[in-house]
């Protein structure tokens, strides 16, 4: 509550702000409404819950096994991005949750597990695959990226197909079940991910709006809409219809100017998929084309109509976190990201929300948020381990004790307190993760698939025209990665 209200008190102090293009504006409607009453989420269990979670879990004594895990902390981002803690608890909430998880398993199964931090993830895979095919059993599991390492790991037949894995229960709910219905190739699972990782919160897409900007142009903050599932494509065109600017009087499109929405480069197929589209499905266990359904088209048409004109930017040439700046310095109203850049906004002086991305239309049955690839990320076991059954038995305890410590750290403590500004972001924070997607279109490209979405929304390329020349292509494509998956050795 004290949010709400530190939330209140600036809105209140910027009421009278005025610019050249609009006056004092609406607050949310409902900003003094407890937020009971629009659905908040239960309390989060607590970290002692790993306890009674890990009894439960099938007795075993190892010997004093020194459990090899590979994987990445991204230098040179947040602490918010680790897999692995320090040697000691530090006071920071992701850190010291995954210290805890960790003594509380080696305790119960009598191992040490030991980390090989691969800073570098294309490194990742290079260092994994020569592992495996030299034999050389150096490690027990990996977490990686699924665009830089799981695929890579997948199509060279490097790892277990993760449904011949002993001892792990994919029903259980520190299992994504999104996953597993949307990354299935060939009846085969190498994309398996959920509290087992910290970072499984930080993939799907979101927006953010500067609630100065919507105060300033008289908007109301889209709370409420998103609240009653009325957060649409049309709602989110009438917020940035006409906002577009030419600062500097150049008479081009840059990213140095004023928008209603910037975005990068993925955005497109973000929204596609949040408008319940996938360019590929999953059917019986295998990838089934979806691109090129009149749906779709429709969908890829309403989408270039969105991004025509100067009411938004996308740079082409993407280069990592440019869309950032100009949010954080009040050049646009609405900015797409990832949960997990929301670190990088959190000394922004201007005030923000977060909503979910739109659907299509209010008839749509929920939002979708679509995951990043190289965001996401999942656990693999190679096929040079040697214990399977072991393997297993601590996979699914680092995944079931991780929903009751690093996860919590994750989601309650850092995102939702350190780095959203009011309660009912928090509420959006649920509605994004609750319905994550994935699709492989993006991950694979088969005949440039993703490509001409992109092209066909932020260029206007004709989407109809543009799939009949890549169909057969894709279709080979697709045809040639199942095949290659039906060939691997469990």
């Amino acid at each position: 509550m004290k949010k709400i209200l530190l939330a209140i008190a600036l809105v209140l102090s910027l009421v009278s702000a005025s610019c050249a293009d609009g006056g004092g504006g609406t607050v949310f409607e409902d900003e003094n409404k407890p937020l009971e009453d629009l659905g908040a989420a239960e309390e989060p269990e607590t970290a002692l819950d790993a306890v009674s979670v890990l009894a439960s879990l099938p007795e075993a004594d190892f010997g004093g096994y020194e459990f090899k895990f590979w994987t990445s902390n991204r230098p040179n981002q947040t602490l918010e991005i680790r897999q692995a803690p320090e040697e000691e608890e530090t006071g920071e909430p992701i850190n010291d949750a995954l210290y805890k998880r960790d003594r509380l398993i080696e305790d119960k199964y009598n191992i040490k597990i030991a980390y090989t931090i691969l800073d570098d993830v294309g490194d990742m895979t290079n260092k994994t695959q020569k592992s495996v095919a030299s034999g050389d059993n150096s490690f027990d599991i990996v977490i990686g990226d699924f665009q830089n390492v799981t695929r890579g790991l997948a199509q060279t037949g490097s790892i277990y197909d993760f449904n011949l894995i002993p001892n792990v229960d994919m029903s259980k709910p520190w299992w994504s079940k999104y996953a597993s219905r949307d990354m299935t190739i060939n009846g085969k699972f190498y994309f398996p991910t959920g509290d087992i990782t910290p970072r499984f919160t930080l993939s799907p897409y979101l927006m953010m709006f500067n609630k100065q900007l919507f105060m300033d142009y008289g908007l109301e903050y889209p709370y409420q809409k998103a609240l009653d599932g009325n957060w649409t494509l049309d709602a989110l065109a009438e917020i940035i219809k006409d906002k577009g600017r030419d600062l500097d009087g150049d008479g081009k499109h840059e990213m140095g100017d004023f928008y209603g929405m910037i975005t990068e480069g993925m955005t497109a197929v973000c929204f596609y998929r949040g408008f319940g589209q996938n360019i590929i499905s999953i059917e019986n266990g295998y990838p089934k084309i979806t691109l090129g359904t009149p749906k779709s088209y429709e969908v890829i048409d309403k989408l270039a109509d969105l991004f025509a004109g100067n009411d938004w930017y996308v740079d082409p040439q993407y280069r990592s976190y440019e869309e950032g700046p100009p949010f954080r310095e009040g050049r646009t109203l609405i900015l797409t990201q990832t949960t997990g850049n929301l670190s990088l906004f959190r000394d922004m002086e201007y005030d923000f929300g977060i909503l979910p991305m739109p659907k299509l239309d209010a008839g749509q049955e929920s939002y979708y948020s679509y995951c990043n690839p190289w965001g996401a990320v999942a656990v693999a076991v190679p096929k040079t381990n040697e214990n399977i059954e072991r393997t297993g038995t601590l996979i699914e305890a680092f995944a079931a004790a991780g929903k009751y410590t690093s996860t919590p750290a994750q989601y309650e403590v850092t995102l939702k307190t350190k780095f959203t500004r009011d309660e009912y972001s928090e509420k959006m924070l649920d509605i994004i993760c609750e319905n994550a997607s994935y699709d492989f279109g993006p991950i694979y490209n088969w005949g440039g698939c993703f490509d001409i979405i992109l092209a066909s929304v932020y260029k206007g390329d004709p989407i109809v025209s543009a799939f009949e020349k890549i169909q057969d292509k894709m279709e080979s494509e697709l045809q040639k990665t199942i095949d290659a998956f039906s060939q691997i050795e469990d």
